[in-house]
């Protein structure tokens, strides 16, 4: 077999890994539960066996491994390795990863944020194919996000760049996670669109979600949103249209700043369809300059869950050939 790259998708509950080809084939790929609560030292034991196991149950040697990417939660030195204190993984304090993970396996490792190898793997293998600019939002609890431009995945000086989530849309708005008012997550994201269900009711507009929550506000989730829109509920559907005049108006701030191809959104909240993104279309290209408005294409991404797996692997490829 010709020479092949790994990526490994770190989550806190997860680590999966995959096999990739150089001409981006999905050869094989694994998952196993990460062992978080065992610290770094049992995380990494699941990780070498993954991926030792992968190129066994393969037939693959080491020798014919370019590199192994490693897709990890931030905070991160992207460029040394080194993770800081990623929050869903216990006990890891600025741990080297890449110099550790090389160590173990033999082979080149390098490390990127789980974001940006979700980005790079819709640009890669995915939804983003044939582009050279364009930019990723993963929507879910919160609004996490990538950015390629000319074909190279946009880092920042501190590893810290395409925080799109954050791009701030209201004045003295609602707290975000991150402590800051106003972010994009803190409207566009499942936990924002909830809020805004909860403050539609408290402001005594009457909706079937009173009673599909057991009068339990708190228990409202996107689901249960969705379902209520679908069936005709007048609070759910304006719901769907704030959440989505929320994102197409961050999203068209992402058109005037990089004139991107194709803005590709991933997440459960693209479950929704036409319901979210023929609104979300609308604002942004009401809001954008029509040139680059019109040139951008809003799209679902294709890769579903394995787009940080396949990044990582492409992450991982890009960096080698550039070392």
């Amino acid at each position: 077999m010709s020479e092949v790259i790994i990526g490994v998708d770190l989550g806190g509950t997860n680590a999966k890994a995959a096999l990739v080809s150089r001409d981006k084939k999905l050869l094989a790929k694994d998952s196993r539960p990460t062992n978080a609560d065992g610290g770094p030292e049992a995380v990494m034991q699941v990780m070498q066996e993954t991926v030792e196991d992968l190129l066994k149950n393969n037939g693959i040697n080491k020798d014919q491994v370019l590199a192994v990417g490693f897709g990890a939660p931030g905070p991160m030195n992207w460029q040394t390795g080194v993770v800081f204190s990623p929050p869903n993984l216990p006990g890891w304090h600025d741990v080297p990863l890449a110099d550790d993970m090389q160590k173990r396996l033999g082979m080149p490792c390098f490390v990127d944020n789980d974001a940006n190898v979700a980005c790079y793997g819709e640009f890669w293998m995915g939804a983003g194919v044939g582009t050279e600019s364009m930019a990723v939002l993963t929507l879910g609890t919160g609004v996490g996000g990538g950015v390629v431009t000319f074909g190279k995945l946009l880092r920042g000086i501190d590893g810290t760049a395409a925080e799109l989530g954050h791009l701030k849309v209201q004045r003295d708005g609602r707290t975000c996670g991150c402590g800051a008012k106003g972010c994009l997550e803190a409207y566009a994201s499942v936990s924002g669109m909830e809020q805004t269900a909860i403050e539609g009711i408290e402001s005594g507009r009457e909706s079937t979600l009173t009673e599909l929550c057991g009068g339990d506000l708190k228990s409202i989730d996107g689901k249960m949103i969705f379902d209520a829109a679908q069936g005709g509920d007048a609070l759910a559907q304006w719901v769907f249209e704030e959440t989505a005049t929320w994102l197409g108006l961050g999203i068209s701030s992402i058109i005037s700043y990089q004139n991107p191809e194709k803005v590709v959104l991933c997440g459960g909240m693209i479950a929704a369809g036409d319901l979210l993104f023929d609104p979300v279309r609308r604002v942004a290209k009401e809001n954008s300059f029509e040139v680059p408005g019109n040139r951008c294409e809003i799209v679902p991404a294709a890769l579903g869950n394995d787009a940080g797996v396949l990044g990582s692997a492409g992450c991982a490829l890009e960096r080698f050939e550039n070392q």
